[in-house]
C-alpha cells in the first residue's frame, strides 16, 4: 500500500464508506416495501443491489470529482496539512449529508408514488406553495423522524473521513511516473464511474436499472440523487417542455377517428355537438373528489380489511364503473381532469398555466344552463392555483379554510372531511332556496398526511393508514345521511371519484392502484343499480353527467358519455412515464428510454409480451400519444373553449 499514492487510497476508502451508507438506505427501502416485492429469488435481489452500487458510484463521482482533483493536486506537493484535511473533510461531509437527506426523503416519497425521488417533489417551491408543503411535512411525525438517519449518516461519514485523513501517510513526494499513472487511473475511474457505463452511445440511464419483470426490484437499484438530477436535466431540456410524438395533423386525424368525427368543425377539431333526444332535467349535481381513494381500498376492489363499508354499500346501490382510471398521480391532476375532461401531460401543471385557459368543462357548461356553481375544499383555496383556475372556469363560489371557524382547522390540510360536509349543508340549502339547480364539487383531504382523526370517530383498525381510510369512508356516510334529510336530495345526482389512487401493489413500473378509482353515480330514484365493467376514465364524468341530465351541448373535451358510447382505451400519466390500458393489455412507456412494456395486467402477468404482439403495443401507443399531443395542441392554440362561428 505504501507504493500507492495517498490520494488514491483516501478516495478508494471514501467510496467504500459512501456505498455502504447508500446501501443501508436501500436496505431500509426494501424492508419497508417487502409487500411490494412479490415472488422473487435471492439472485434477483442481489442483482438489484449490485445495480445499486453502479448508480451509487455515479452519484459519488459527481459530488467527489472536483474535491478529488484538488486532493490529487495538493498531494503532488508532498506535504501533510491538517488545515487542508479539515477543509476537505468538512466540505465533503456537508455535500454528502445533503445526498443522505435526499435518500431519506426518497423513502416516504417512494411509499406515496412508487417512484424514486425526482424534480416533481420541488414543483411547489417554484410556484409559491412551498410554505404550505413544508407545513404538511413538519406536521407529519414520520417525516421528521427521517431526519435522524440523515444526521447519523452525516456523523458516521464525518467520523470515518476525519479518521482516514488523520491516519493518512505517504504524503511525501512520489516519483513522477507513479504519481502520473495513479492520477490518470484515479481520474479515469472517477469519470468513467460518473458516466456509469462504457458504451460510447449513451451514459447510464434510469432504464438501465430495469433488469427484469419485478417492478419493485427494478427501481430498488436506483439512487434517488441520480433520479432527482436526471429529472431536473430532463425538465430543462427544451424537447421535454412539449410533447411532440408526431405531427399535429397526424395526431388530430387519429383523435378524430377515435371519436368517430366525420365532419369536424373547421376551427375546433375535436368538438362534437351532442343533441339529446331525451327529456332535459335540471338535477342538482354534486361531485365528490375523494383524496387517494384507490379502488383497491374497497371490498369491491378485493380489499379484505373492511375499510370502506359505506362506499362498498353505495356501489351496490348505484350506477358504478369497476374499471375507471384517473388521469394522473397528483391532486391537481384529479381536479383539472374532473373539471375539464382533459388529460394531464407529464409534469405540465395545467392549473398554473399562464395565461389561465377557459374550458368547456362541467362547471362552465352547467353554468351556461342556468346552474349555480360551487367548489368546496378543506384547506387553502390558493394551493396549486385551484381558486384562480376554477374561478375562470365557471365556479362562482369557492368555500375554503378561510370560511371555516379557526378552531375547526386541525392541520395544514384544514378541517376534517366530515366538518366540510357538515358545513356545506347550509350552503346547499341556500342554493336550493334560490330556485335554480346547482353544481358543486367537493375535494376531500383527510386521507393524506398529516393525518388527523377526530376524537368522536372510533376506528376498528390499529394502523393509522387504515384508520384514516375508515374515517374518510365514515365521513362519506355522514354526508349522504345528512343530504338524504334535505328536500333537494331526491333531485340531486351524486358522483364519487378519486383524485388519484394509492400505491397498493407493484406488479408494474406504473402501479395501477394509483390510477384505479371508484366511479359511482348515485341517484336512487332515477338510476338503477348497475355494475358496469367497461373501461372508463375520469375524463368521462362530464359527458356522462350531461347524458344523465339529458342536456344538448358541445363536447369539446376528451371524455365520452359512458352510457351511450364505448371507450377503446384509457390512458394515464405518471411524472415521466405513461400507461395505456384496455380490457386485456397494459402498455407502459417512458419516452426517451428504449424499454417499453406490454403486459396482461388482468392476470398480473409480469412477462413483457411486446415482442410477441408489437402491433398491439403500437396501436395503444398511437392512441394515447395522439390524445396527449392534441390536448397540448388545443391548449397552445387556445381551442379549449368552443366559440360558435355559425
Amino acid at each position: 500500500m505504501k507504493r500507492i499514492p495517498v490520494f488514491f487510497t483516501i478516495t478508494f476508502k471514501l467510496y467504500v464508506i459512501l456505498i455502504a451508507i447508500y446501501t443501508a438506505f436501500r436496505i431500509a427501502l426494501l424492508c419497508l416495501n417487502l409487500d411490494r416485492v412479490g415472488s422473487t429469488t435471492a439472485w434477483e435481489v442481489i442483482q438489484a443491489f449490485v445495480m445499486g452500487i453502479r448508480f451509487d458510484v455515479v452519484t459519488i463521482g459527481f459530488v467527489i470529482a472536483i474535491p478529488t482533483i484538488i486532493l490529487t493536486i495538493f498531494s503532488y506537493f508532498g506535504k501533510k496539512s491538517r488545515v487542508f484535511e479539515n477543509i476537505y473533510t468538512i466540505t465533503l461531509t456537508i455535500l454528502f449529508t445533503i445526498t443522505f437527506g435526499i435518500c431519506a426523503a426518497d423513502i416516504p416519497y417512494f411509499e406515496q408514488f412508487f417512484d424514486r425521488f425526482n424534480i416533481t417533489a420541488f414543483e411547489w417551491m417554484a410556484t409559491g406553495d412551498s410554505v404550505f408543503v413544508f407545513k404538511m411535512i413538519f406536521e407529519e411525525p414520520t417525516y421528521i423522524l427521517m431526519m435522524l438517519p440523515v444526521l447519523v449518516c452525516g456523523f458516521v461519514f464525518w467520523f470515518f473521513t476525519n479518521r482516514i485523513m488523520k491516519r493518512s501517510t505517504g504524503w511525501e513526494s512520489v516519483s513522477y511516473v507513479r504519481y502520473g499513472v495513479a492520477t490518470v487511473l484515479l481520474w479515469g475511474l472517477v469519470f468513467i464511474g460518473m458516466r456509469g457505463r462504457l458504451n460510447e452511445k449513451s451514459p447510464i440511464m434510469v432504464g438501465t436499472a430495469y433488469f427484469g419483470n419485478n417492478a419493485m426490484l427494478n427501481q430498488l437499484g436506483l439512487n434517488p440523487n441520480f433520479t432527482l438530477a436526471r429529472s431536473w436535466l430532463d425538465a430543462k431540456d427544451p424537447d421535454n417542455q412539449k410533447v411532440r410524438f408526431m405531427s399535429d395533423e397526424a395526431a388530430i386525424n387519429n383523435v378524430q377517428k377515435n371519436f368517430g368525427i366525420d365532419n369536424p368543425d373547421e376551427e375546433f377539431p375535436i368538438a362534437r355537438k351532442i343533441v339529446s333526444d331525451s327529456v332535459s332535467n335540471d338535477y342538482n349535481v354534486i361531485v365528490v373528489i375523494m383524496e387517494g381513494m384507490s379502488y383497491m381500498k374497497t371490498a369491491h376492489g378485493g380489499n379484505t380489511n373492511n375499510l370502506t363499508p359505506f362506499l362498498d354499500e353505495l356501489m351496490d346501490k348505484s350506477l358504478s364503473f369497476s374499471n375507471c382510471y384517473t388521469s394522473g398521480t397528483h391532486t391537481y391532476c384529479g381536479i383539472y381532469t374532473t373539471f375539464t375532461s382533459y388529460p394531464v401531460v407529464f409534469r405540465n401543471q395545467a392549473l398554473k398555466r399562464i395565461p389561465v385557459l377557459q374550458y368547456d368543462g362541467i362547471a362552465a357548461t352547467l353554468q351556461k344552463n342556468g346552474y349555480q356553481t360551487a367548489y368546496f375544499t378543506t384547506h387553502d383555496k390558493e394551493f396549486d392555483n385551484v381558486a384562480g383556475f376554477l374561478s375562470y372556469n365557471g365556479v362562482e363560489c369557492i368555500v375554503s379554510q378561510a370560511d371555516y371557524p379557526v378552531a375547526e382547522v386541525k392541520t395544514t390540510l384544514g378541517v376534517p372531511d366530515d366538518y366540510m360536509f357538515r358545513f356545506s349543508m347550509d350552503i346547499y340549502d341556500e342554493m336550493a332556496a334560490n330556485g335554480k339547480p346547482f353544481f358543486a364539487a367537493m375535494m376531500t383531504a383527510s386521507d393524506h398526511g398529516p393525518y388527523y382523526l377526530p376524537d368522536y370517530f372510533e376506528p376498528c383498525s390499529t394502523e393509522i393508514k387504515h384508520q384514516i381510510v375508515e374515517y374518510a369512508d365514515w365521513s362519506l356516510r355522514r354526508f349522504i345521511e345528512m343530504a338524504s334529510q334535505k328536500p333537494w336530495f331526491d333531485n340531486t345526482l351524486f358522483v364519487f371519484v378519486a383524485d388519484h389512487g394509492a400505491t397498493m401493489g407493484a406488479d408494474y413500473s406504473i402501479p395501477l392502484s394509483y390510477f384505479h378509482s371508484p366511479l359511482v353515480f348515485y341517484m336512487p330514484k332515477v338510476l338503477q343499480p348497475t355494475v358496469n365493467e367497461s373501461i372508463a376514465s375520469q375524463m368521462d364524468i362530464f359527458p356522462t353527467v350531461m347524458g344523465i341530465l339529458g342536456k344538448s351541448y358541445v363536447n369539446n373535451s376528451f371524455g365520452i358519455d359512458l352510457l351511450n358510447e364505448s371507450r377503446r382505451y384509457v390512458y394515464f400519466m405518471g411524472d415521466d412515464k405513461y400507461g395505456v390500458l384496455d380490457g386485456e393489455w397494459l402498455f407502459i412507456n417512458k419516452p426517451g428510454d428504449e424499454r417499453k412494456g406490454l403486459y396482461r395486467y388482468v392476470e398480473k402477468d409480469k412477462k413483457n409480451h411486446i415482442s410477441e404482439y408489437p402491433e398491439v403495443a403500437e396501436e395503444m401507443q398511437k392512441y394515447g400519444e395522439s390524445a396527449w399531443q392534441v390536448s397540448e395542441y388545443q391548449q397552445d392554440k387556445k381551442k379549449t373553449k368552443f366559440l360558435s362561428h355559425e
